[in-house]
């Protein structure tokens, strides 16, 4: 969660709603992802959980992307 303090207000008032929620989601879930990966060293448990944070990655690359205008 560190990264997002980096942040500009301007640009963060400027996202959705929506785009911030599953950021701030995601940051904690990779927060999560790395304790678990200090802390038990379990692979298969650090898999798992960066499987279901990658949820968030495809769900908002999907909605939210940016599109180049044929010229």
């Amino acid at each position: 969660m560190g990264a997002e303090a980096d942040t500009s207000g301007s640009l963060f008032r400027k996202l959705p709603v929506e785009m911030k929620t599953l950021g701030f989601d995601t940051c904690g879930k990779l927060d999560d992802i790395a304790a678990e990966a200090t802390k038990s060293k379990d692979s298969n448990q650090v898999v798992t959980k960066l499987s279901i944070a990658m949820n968030n990655c495809i769900a908002c690359h999907e909605m939210y992307r940016f599109v180049e205008e044929a010229k």
